[in-house]
């Protein structure tokens, strides 16, 4: 005698552990899609005094040098340098070579009579790691905008201990 209930009670079950186990092959290295690749990492350097649009990266600093620092979360990637803030929020991913694209938002704060003065612009966050993975030593990045036009100079960090907090910007 076949029993009916018994029987779609079990299929329930199998069918409510073969979606936990396909949600769990989803995550991040195991070849799904996951929601980041990484839970917190920070990057961070040093630029020449002169960072700004169009100056080359990588000139000595001795003293005095503005920092750069890059934190990556998975659902938040934040730049901040030189009274200039990056943001990203949202799931985010490298490809193949290491490459990361994303949309944000670039804060940039001057200063008149004192008195801060923030805009905002939607910009392209670029980051490539050194080793094709975001625990790579090295992140290098640009931030442009829309056009294709670069907001800041191009970068290369370290990644370390440091906070990933740059400067405080002051006038």
């Amino acid at each position: 005698m076949i029993d009916l209930p018994e029987i779609l009670s079990r299929a329930r079950r199998l069918l409510a552990m073969a979606a936990l186990l396909a949600l769990a092959a989803c995550s991040p290295g195991t070849g799904g899609t996951g929601t980041g690749p990484i839970s917190s990492l920070s990057f961070s350097g040093k630029v020449s005094p002169n960072f700004s649009v169009g100056i080359a990266v990588g000139l000595p600093c001795t003293d005095n040098c503005p920092s750069v620092g890059l934190l990556l979360e998975n659902e938040r990637v934040e730049l901040t340098a030189s009274c200039r803030r990056f943001v990203h929020v949202g799931p985010w991913r490298t490809d193949a070579e290491g490459l990361a694209v994303l949309d944000g938002v670039l804060e940039t704060t001057t200063f008149a009579d004192g008195k801060p003065r923030t805009d905002s612009t939607p910009a392209i966050l670029r980051l490539r790691f050194s080793e094709g993975q975001p625990d790579s030593q090295q992140v290098a990045l640009t931030v442009r905008d829309a056009q294709g036009q670069d907001l800041l100079s191009p970068l290369t960090l370290e990644r370390g201990a440091a906070s990933g907090n740059a400067d405080a910007c002051s006038p």
